[in-house]
Parts: structure tokens; C-alpha cells; sequence
């Protein structure tokens, strides 16, 4: 068995997607963070946008197309994009425009913290940059990568969000993840399926969601070099707007 059916490359196609999203909405109701407690027999459809807003955008059409509502986790701390571009802000007011809602995706190592009271300041700090670049309210944070230390904080709410990692979805929802590309647990069509699970948090990523079958490393690579032909694109207009030279040897 090579790695493309180890890991079930051919899972994570926008085709596949649509196929996971009907049978999601024939048995469950799609709800948000602030719903939970209300509801039975639900799913929450989560994206921590790690790498790609522009991935994100795609899959938030598609959901849109479906008539499904998805929560899209923003990444102030990420490496591989940056809220304050304008082509990375008007993507998410985009997916906001689509009836998504947007969150925060909290990266607590930034700011190595200890404390209960530590993790409230930063993450209301996140909350009101998210609400106010945004307009819009933030209702629920996940960590990103978190550490065991940072999971012992599993409260359901901090900083009047609710805390997706909480000791309350560990005892009373499914969970399934397509962190790093491929399926951490069972691939999510199982889990979907399983007549034994009633509520479900799903959380996936959408750099992992392409077009044609890819590796994770191709998908990976692609948004990294992507994101360096866009810098590079926007220094050479950058000089053409200023009537610039671009000087080499």
C-alpha cells in the first residue's frame, strides 16, 4: 500500500467535500459555538486556517452553494498570511459576506502563557482585533498546536468565548480532525455515518481541500510558493506604479 491510499489522499478533493457536507446535513443540524447547549443531535463544521485564506474562500463557496453555515478560525499570529493585507482581508469579509461566521484561532505559545488571568488579557486582546477589522462578534476560540500544558485550560468559556478544546466537547461530542492532511482518528465519511455518534465537532483545515488528488507536502509547497510569487508580484508592480527601476547585476 503506497501513501496515497495509507492516507487517503483521494479524501481530501473539493468533490469529496460535497459528498461529506450532504451527508453531514442529512443527519445533522448545522449549529454555531453559542448554539451548543440548546441542541441535540448536532455538528459544528470548524476551519482553523492555518495556511490558506485563499483555500478558505473556496470551500466557504462551496458550503454556501450547499446552504450549510461554517465557523472559519483566524490565525493573527500566522506565518503564512496576514489579516492586515487588503487581499487577505477582503477574503475573509468575503466568507463573512457568505453567511460564515469568523472566530479566533489563538496561538497562546506567542505569548508563553501561565495563567488563567494571562489567557484571558491575550485572548480579548485577539477577540476585539478580530471584531473591530472585522465588524463582527466573536463568539468561540480554538488553540493553535497546543501544548498539554495549555489544554489543562478546558473551561467551556474564557474571555466570553467558548472554548473549542473544553473539558464539556471532550465528554459529550465526536470529534474528527484532518490536521496535517490526513485523518487523526477515522476519516470523517466514517465518523459522519456512525449511527452511534449524535453530535460532532468537525474541524478541517482548508489548505488540505484541493481541486485534482495532491500529497500534503505538494499542497503545502504550493501555498508557500504561491505566497512567494505574490510578494514578488506585488514589489514589480510596486516599481512599475512608482516608475521604479528593478536593478540586478
Amino acid at each position: 500500500m503506497d501513501n496515497s491510499e495509507k492516507y487517503h489522499f483521494s479524501d481530501f478533493t473539493h468533490d469529496h467535500y460535497r459528498v461529506l457536507l450532504e451527508k453531514a446535513k442529512a443527519r445533522f443540524k448545522f449549529v454555531s459555538y453559542d448554539q451548543i447547549k440548546s441542541e441535540s443531535n448536532f455538528i459544528v463544521w470548524r476551519h482553523d486556517v492555518d495556511f490558506s485564506m485563499h483555500e478558505a474562500l473556496r470551500l466557504a463557496k462551496i458550503e454556501s452553494e450547499m446552504q450549510v453555515k461554517a465557523i472559519y478560525f483566524l490565525l493573527p499570529h500566522c506565518e503564512f498570511y496576514n489579516l492586515f493585507e487588503k487581499k487577505i482581508s477582503e477574503k475573509v469579509s468575503e466568507i463573512a459576506k457568505l453567511g460564515h461566521e469568523l472566530a479566533l484561532h489563538f496561538d497562546a505559545s506567542y505569548y508563553g502563557i501561565k495563567t488563567k488571568e494571562e489567557l484571558e488579557i491575550r485572548l480579548l486582546f485577539e477577540k476585539e482585533l478580530i471584531e473591530r477589522l472585522f465588524d463582527v462578534r466573536v463568539n468561540a476560540f480554538s488553540f493553535h498546536n497546543p501544548s498539554e500544558e495549555i489544554l489543562k485550560f478546558d473551561d467551556f468559556q474564557y474571555a466570553g468565548m467558548v472554548n473549542t478544546y473544553s473539558s464539556f466537547f471532550k465528554q459529550t461530542t465526536a470529534y474528527c480532525s484532518d490536521s496535517n492532511g490526513h485523518w487523526r482518528f477515522k476519516r470523517m465519511l466514517e465518523v459522519i455515518c456512525d449511527p452511534q455518534v449524535q453530535s460532532l465537532q468537525a474541524l478541517t483545515h482548508p489548505e488540505w481541500w484541493t481541486l485534482r488528488v495532491m500529497s500534503p507536502k505538494e499542497k503545502i509547497w504550493r501555498c508557500i510558493d504561491g505566497r512567494a510569487k505574490s510578494n514578488k508580484d506585488f514589489y514589480i508592480d510596486l516599481l512599475i506604479k512608482h516608475n521604479r527601476l528593478m536593478i540586478d547585476w
